[in-house]
């Protein structure tokens, strides 16, 4: 058995087995902060094909969505927005511990069935949008990924003048090669991850364009949404690319250029900002100061960790919780064990306050 599978699987049956152990109660003591910022991506009805684990986690249901929301209100939980948790930070009065959602990247779907949601509870959020996607310029392409994966038994490519074969028959196989050329991708000799995309889907005659008009927010959707006062919208780059390959210009280019785009469509400041790929193999110290630089009320990254007044000096590199219903077999009470604090301790080796 593959090893990431191995490990899923663990993971469904220890979460459970934590979560009844009632070990959460204590180590909300000291590793549950202020609250948690929680992340999303997708919220939409469950596909019951058979999918790659790297992509569906990415998904919520409507469903689970409300009912995260209502336990939680049970819980005696505030919703915050990223404006709020950033006054909170800096000035933490009330004991009472927030919850502040977040959703990456722009999918169509946050309009559809998450906005609903949100407006009939009054709940803020905050969309992080990498604005080449309602342009058209650029894709999900981790989705056109998975369906040539799905589709095929054995992928052949070739990619900076190397030839790639991934045997693709059984799921574990194609999660594997996800993952793997998903790396190839990311991370070659030159410094242009969406070069590698472009050559790598070439082989396959797949039209991402069409892709992001399928399942990105459009500029209408993103303007509408802008006008009502619980969605708040973020800046998530132009081209959505791991920070860490790019020169310090083009880091300045891709984060002020996608805030100045999607301030001039909404005509509202755009205060947040969040890394794509944003965990410490892609963004460090030096994507962190240029961020700062450019003045940002807070920036997120993907790091697993809760919020804490410390961060008050650590504003450009909060840690987020990460929300995976596929992960929690759809029992939302298991994000106790991360807002609690178990989970980021065991993660962060028991650092309480994450940073870089």
């Amino acid at each position: 058995m593959y090893r990431k599978t191995l490990k899923k699987k663990v993971i469904k049956i220890l979460f459970p087995a934590l979560y009844h152990s009632k070990i959460h109660l204590v180590s909300k003591i000291n590793y549950s902060g202020m609250g948690s910022i929680l992340m999303f991506h997708r919220v939409c009805p469950e596909n019951t094909k058979p999918r790659v684990q790297g992509n569906s986690g990415l998904e919520v249901t409507p469903d689970y969505l409300e009912r995260l929301v209502k336990y939680f209100f049970s819980q005696g939980y505030e919703f915050l927005s990223l404006d709020s948790v950033h006054q909170k930070i800096r000035e933490p009065k009330s004991r009472k511990r927030f919850l502040s959602l977040t959703f990456d990247d722009g999918y169509a779907d946050n309009y559809i069935y998450a906005f609903p949601i949100l407006k009939k509870y009054n709940i803020p959020c905050t969309i992080y949008v990498s604005t080449n996607y309602p342009e058209g310029q650029a894709s999900p392409w981790w989705y056109s990924l998975e369906d040539l994966l799905l589709k095929n038994d054995y992928l052949k490519f070739n990619l900076e003048q190397r030839t790639y074969k991934f045997k693709t028959v059984t799921l574990p196989e194609k999660e594997d090669a996800f993952r793997n050329i998903r790396h190839l991708l990311m991370n070659g000799r030159e410094d242009d991850p969406l070069y590698r995309v472009k050559e790598f889907f070439s082989f396959f005659d797949v039209n991402l364009e069409q892709l992001s008009r399928e399942l990105m927010l459009n500029w209408e959707q993103i303007i509408e949404l802008s006008k009502t006062p619980i969605i708040d919208f973020g800046a998530h780059t132009v081209n959505h690319l791991p920070l860490n390959k790019l020169s310090i210009e083009k880091v300045k280019y891709e984060v002020l250029e996608s805030q100045k785009q999607i301030e001039s469509k909404i005509q509202r400041n755009v205060c947040h900002f969040s890394y794509p790929f944003g965990s410490k193999d892609e963004v460090n110290d030096r994507e962190f100061s240029i961020v700062k630089e450019c003045g940002f009320k807070t920036a997120t990254t993907t790091r697993w960790g809760n919020i804490f007044p410390e961060h008050v000096n650590h504003l450009e590199c909060l840690p987020r919780i990460h929300v995976n219903e596929k992960r929690d077999s759809s029992d939302v009470r298991l994000l106790n064990l991360s807002v609690n604090g178990t989970i980021p301790a065991v993660i962060n080796k028991f650092k309480r306050v994450v940073t870089a």
